[in-house]
């Protein structure tokens, strides 16, 4: 469709509605046409597989597609934290919290931009047990839980992602995503937070830190 849009605008394709007398196209539309065409040939690759980061955000993520040349996608092993905690003490490893959510993008750009890095995919996949917590997780809880929130009011959880939102906000003071936080076999945070920024060396920085907060 982009490839049909570019080359209508330079001018190489036309409708039997078109101006038969108009030899060439304004010059704006030339230029959305060769921008139109360049990013035709960037998503080509992804026909047959290849990652394309631009635009990984607003695409299913790679690890559902049946065709994936992207070797290096990050998936968690583990979507539920207590599971996930008594893996990490069993392994001696420092855990990844990824609070994030299905209808996320963000953490579709973060996971497609910087996760895929080899560095943060070693480490990620290596060094930590990562745990992926869903906050829109619909799957009904086996029964409701009434907690009491940061301010004093009670709230009922009622689905997963009810008990890993209320999770983040008592634990951590916060409540958006993508939020990224390591911690040690006891929940402690090792090395602050991450939030959405797609600084790879910066996330790199705080993985780095988390190992050697652990190790102490």
């Amino acid at each position: 469709m982009f490839g049909l849009l570019g080359f209508y605008l330079i001018g190489w394709l036309k409708f039997p509605h078109d101006d038969a007398d108009q030899k060439a196209m304004p010059v704006p539309a030339i230029m959305l046409g060769m921008v139109s065409l360049a990013f035709t040939i960037y998503m080509i690759p992804g026909l047959w597989g290849a990652p394309c980061k631009a635009v990984s955000a607003f695409a299913p993520p790679m690890y559902t597609q049946d065709f994936n040349l992207d070797t290096k996608t990050i998936e968690a092993k583990y979507t539920d934290y207590e599971e996930g905690m008594r893996a990490a003490a069993r392994a001696g490893k420092p855990v990844m919290l990824d609070f994030t959510g299905f209808g996320c993008v963000n953490c579709r750009k973060m996971e497609g931009a910087v996760w895929t890095d080899p560095q943060v995919a070693d480490k990620l996949m290596k060094d930590y047990v990562l745990i992926s917590l869903y906050v829109d997780d619909k799957t009904p809880l086996k029964s409701p839980i009434t907690v009491k929130t940061p301010n004093g009011s009670t709230r009922t959880l009622r689905t997963v992602g009810d008990k890993w939102s209320y999770l983040e906000e008592t634990k951590f003071g916060y409540m958006a995503q993508p939020f990224y936080v390591t911690v040690d076999n006891n929940g402690n945070p090792l090395s602050g937070s991450f939030v959405y920024k797609e600084d790879i060396p910066g996330y790199l920085d705080f993985l780095n830190k988390g190992i050697e907060n652990y190790k102490k």
